[in-house]
């Protein structure tokens, strides 16, 4: 009988995948630049330096431009179904290893099926964001803990190989380098520079090496966070992160087109010293990394809790500290707001009434300054002039810094 719910249920949410794909298939969508940078480099043309679809960059890597190319004459509207489909199971097997995770292992199944459920709730938000975008982020968060999922699983080749994948197409995971040192997986850290190295270069073969290289060279020029446009980042209205709130906060007239005339900021300080604060912030935050770590370098976490955290948090300085992100890329904080919920499951009836109450609010601030845009759209014009996505993102930090430092340890970590 639990066989046949199972079967209902999947066939349930295949039909309801299918549809929703459909709809969304009906508009261009960011898919749309993938497949016309992947247009100008059939015709040999800087697809850097262009622009598309009311003045947008592509900003990918030449490798996944060129992986379209065989696909590429083919109906757009089929693509972009395909596309968002393999979105959808992308993000149907995170969820999968999530379930399957050793942490989720400690609930019990009335704890599962609500943990499961408020995770579901509280990214779901994203999730349609970027399938309405057409967006690449599910699968570069699946290269990131896929691909660590193998390297701590003693597969440090095929996880590196796809990991390296992730950084190629979208820089956002280099962050995961200097974790992978200092756990001392040299090994992976080795062939995860080897395969990106490999992945930069190999269009040379089939594009030609000057005409890689001159691409190569334009697009690192775009995506130079040193860029006065990555400084003040506040070119749309749904940008986010640190470069956007610091924009915000310490420029008074800042450039910023959509701006409501409500007031924001709290300083007016020229354009190097928000520069200089900014760079200050990110480092900040990096440096910030240790204390998530410990000490001593060069072992592996000393348990799979641990590892889960400090993941987390890693995961959560992408859309934290790279600039130009957009709503959609905070899906790189589920995993800090599942591991924190988790925890708030696992020890509710040991923990102290105030702490219960101070984290399961902070938990509930968080989903609405994500989700509201869902719940109450009408305001969202507010919520994005205000920068509340950012103010979530950053409340995670000291929750993952509460469950870090508990003394009692999770049985069977």
């Amino acid at each position: 009988m639990t066989r046949f719910k199972n079967k209902i249920w999947f066939f349930a949410i295949f039909l309801i995948a299918i549809v929703f794909c459909f709809i969304e298939a009906r508009d261009k969508g960011d898919f749309y630049i993938f497949l016309s940078a992947t247009g100008d480099l059939n015709i040999g043309e800087n697809f850097y330096e262009n622009k598309y679809v009311d003045g947008y960059h592509y900003f990918y890597s030449v490798l996944f431009a060129l992986l379209l190319k065989p696909v590429y004459s083919l109906p757009f509207f089929w693509l972009k179904f395909c596309w968002l489909l393999l979105n959808t199971g992308i993000y149907i097997n995170l969820f999968y290893m999530l379930v399957k995770s050793k942490a989720v292992a400690l609930l019990n199944e009335k704890q599962k099926v609500v943990f499961i459920f408020l995770v579901f709730a509280f990214s779901l938000r994203l999730f349609l964001d970027n399938m309405h975008s057409s967006q690449i982020t599910l699968l570069i968060l699946w290269c990131c803990i896929y691909g660590l999922y193998l390297i701590t699983n003693n597969k440090p080749i095929s996880g590196a190989a796809i990991l390296a994948l992730g950084i190629n197409i979208k820089l956002l995971p280099i962050v995961f380098l200097p974790y992978l040192i200092y756990r001392g997986y040299f090994k992976a850290f080795a062939f995860t520079v080897l395969f990106y190295a490999i992945y930069l270069f190999a269009p040379s073969v089939f594009i030609g090496h000057d005409y890689n290289m001159s691409l190569l060279k334009t697009w690192l020029g775009l995506i130079n966070p040193s860029n006065q446009n990555h400084v003040l980042d506040v070119e749309e209205r749904s940008f986010h992160g640190l470069s956007t709130l610091l924009s915000t906060l310490f420029v008074k007239d800042v450039p910023d087109v959509y701006a409501l005339p409500y007031k924001r900021n709290i300083a007016d300080v020229a354009l190097p010293t928000l520069g200089k604060l900014l760079l200050f912030t990110r480092l900040a935050l990096a440096a910030f990394t240790v204390y998530f770590l410990k000490w001593k370098p060069f072992i592996k976490a000393r348990s799979f809790w641990h590892q889960y955290i400090e993941i987390s948090y890693l995961l959560l300085l992408i859309p934290l500290i790279f600039p130009h992100q957009q709503h959609y890329a905070f899906l790189f904080a589920v995993p800090a707001f599942a591991i924190v919920l988790l925890y708030l499951i696992l020890k509710k009836n040991e923990l102290s009434k105030t702490s219960a109450l101070t984290v399961s609010g902070s938990l509930i601030l968080i989903y609405l300054s994500v989700n509201l845009k869902l719940l109450l759209g009408m305001l969202n014009p507010y919520y994005d002039h205000y920068k509340i996505l950012t103010y979530g993102a950053l409340l995670l930090i000291p929750l993952l810094v509460w469950v870090i430092n508990k003394k009692e340890i999770i049985r069977g970590s």
